[in-house]
């Protein structure tokens, strides 16, 4: 499939730093599904905290660049890892940047949510709370398959690779629902003529 014809999809995690295994995550899906999609990885370190002052002066090239590539996207992709059984500060303010710009990016946008941590549970806490922020900002969460990585440590290498079969295979059979889903969602007329942000 060539490039004109991928879907264009955005990722989002806390930390796009090596070593972070959410981050690792989201590169995992960029390769092995090179041939479906164009998945754009956004460092949201750039991003400012949230303050209505300046909502109200200007948005940063940050914030504006990041709601444009959402704009023009068939769908976001989350991972997260779980901070204090919730979620990290600078993936919410991201949120929430986004859910106050005037082009309203996350409006009726297919989400996929992943997570993965060191501790057994892999975020199950953190991806609740998330689906019911993207309430908030009415966006199309997909609801299964669910997948939580726990001791992600043990099945990603340094250097990135995922090791293990089973892991590889859950993520394999979510972002496969996942694209057939949001595919199926932006080939509907009804869909397309009410979310024109998102072709």
């Amino acid at each position: 499939m060539d490039d004109g014809h991928k879907f264009h999809l955005v990722g989002l995690t806390n930390s796009c730093r090596p070593n972070s295994y959410n981050h690792m995550l989201l590169n995992h899906i960029k390769s092995n599904f090179q041939d479906l999609i164009h998945l754009d990885l956004f460092d949201i370190s750039k991003i400012p905290f949230y303050e209505d002052r300046a909502e109200a002066a200007s948005f940063s090239y940050a914030i504006s660049e990041l709601s444009e590539l959402i704009s023009h996207s068939h769908g976001l992709v989350v991972a997260s890892p779980e901070y204090n059984h919730s979620v990290p500060a600078r993936l919410k303010n991201t949120i929430d940047w986004m859910s106050r710009m005037p082009s309203k990016p996350l409006l009726r946008l297919p989400v996929m949510l992943i997570s993965a941590s060191t501790g057994h549970l892999g975020g199950v806490r953190v991806q609740y709370e998330l689906r019911r922020i993207f309430e908030a900002t009415d966006s199309r969460v997909m609801i299964k398959p669910e997948v939580f990585i726990g001791k992600v440590h043990e099945k990603f290498s340094a250097a990135g690779v995922c090791t293990d079969h089973e892991t590889s295979a859950l993520i394999k059979n979510q972002f496969e629902s996942f694209f057939d889903w949001m595919k199926n969602y932006s080939l509907n007329l009804n869909c397309l003529e009410e979310n024109v942000a998102h072709p």
